[in-house]
């Protein structure tokens, strides 16, 4: 997403101002590390003043809790679209592909949820919390796709898949991987495979190909 002007957007909502200060400091995370982010790189980076960014985060520790949480917002809403879907075993596949297009749309976000580009920083607990929470809509769908799973056994399968999923986009986002095709592929058949594991079998990939 472009950097908000902060001075161009004065008759814009607060949420609107808070978005753009998110962004700009999940960029310099992205590309300098969490050494380079102060309350005077991002103020900077939205041309704005200082007081912008402690008024609204209250600081450097609160921005950074927000990068990570609204980061975790915007994938907890694309693991969750393919809900309407009837078969879970689609939505499971769905959901992976959401999660992976996700990460190459956002590699900046993804960084600094994942603590690559934000090492040292200790989001809360109940930000942390949040965080997991992102992962219940597909929790949900495995439980439907084989209803005799113990609760035990779903919250193992459902971190087993996202195990699968990041480390096929963490891969494909340092450009390992090869094509877009392969690390579709790839995807797809290491989530089918942990879900075969635990008695769920997922459609073919060849029918579910990627729009």
């Amino acid at each position: 997403m472009p950097e908000v002007d902060v001075t161009l957007s004065r008759s814009s909502a607060r949420s609107e101002i808070r978005a753009g200060v998110i962004d700009a400091a999940a960029r310099i995370l992205a590309e300098e590390g969490l050494s380079a982010l102060t309350v005077r790189r991002v103020a900077d980076r939205v041309n704005a003043s200082t007081k912008v960014v402690y008024t609204l985060f209250g600081g450097k520790e609160g921005l950074l809790e927000a990068v990570y949480l609204g980061a975790f917002d915007r994938l907890s809403e694309e693991m969750a679209e393919p809900a309407a879907l009837p078969d879970p075993r689609e939505r499971v596949l769905a959901s992976a592909r959401n999660y992976r297009l996700f990460a190459l749309a956002h590699p900046d976000l993804y960084s600094v949820m994942f603590g690559e580009a934000s090492a040292g920083f200790q989001p809360s607990l109940d930000a942390r919390r949040h965080g997991w929470a992102t992962f219940k809509a597909m929790r949900t769908s495995l439980i439907e796709c084989r209803p005799s799973m113990t609760e035990r056994d779903a919250d193992f399968a459902m971190r087993a898949v996202w195990a699968a999923m990041h480390g096929v986009v963490s891969l494909e986002l340092r450009d390992i991987l090869g094509p877009a095709e392969m690390s579709d592929a790839l995807l797809i058949t290491s989530v089918s495979a942990i879900c075969t594991r635990f008695g769920i079998d997922l459609p073919e990939p060849s029918e579910n190909k990627p729009s």
